[in-house]
């Protein structure tokens, strides 16, 4: 019976997982980002328009961005980044409208 080899994730060297570049995020049509605050309990956010990220070059990994945030909300350095694509802002907009009902 053949041995199943097991696939190693690429990480950073503090153990995040290695993320995708800007330039192939720009060849899917998505430009803007959406950077969360790492603390959850803050969850502050903030969406970076595409004219901000077209200032970054290509090769630059998501991964390497997130730790250099820092939140203006509580003041933790570190983020969560994900593609600002319609779906991600509407579920966000939900999210914010729940937590000022509640």
């Amino acid at each position: 019976m053949a041995r199943r080899m097991r696939r190693k994730d690429r990480t950073e060297p503090d153990g995040r997982p290695l993320k995708i570049t800007l330039g192939d995020l720009r060849s899917t049509g998505v430009r803007d980002l959406i950077v969360f605050c790492q603390d959850y309990r803050c969850s502050h956010n903030v969406k970076l328009p595409a004219e901000y990220v077209d200032q970054w070059p290509d090769v630059i990994r998501i991964s390497q961005l997130e730790p250099r945030f820092v939140c203006t909300a509580c003041g933790m350095r570190g983020s969560n980044i994900v593609a600002g694509s319609n779906g991600t802002e509407q579920a966000i907009e939900k999210r914010a409208v729940r937590r000022e009902a509640g």
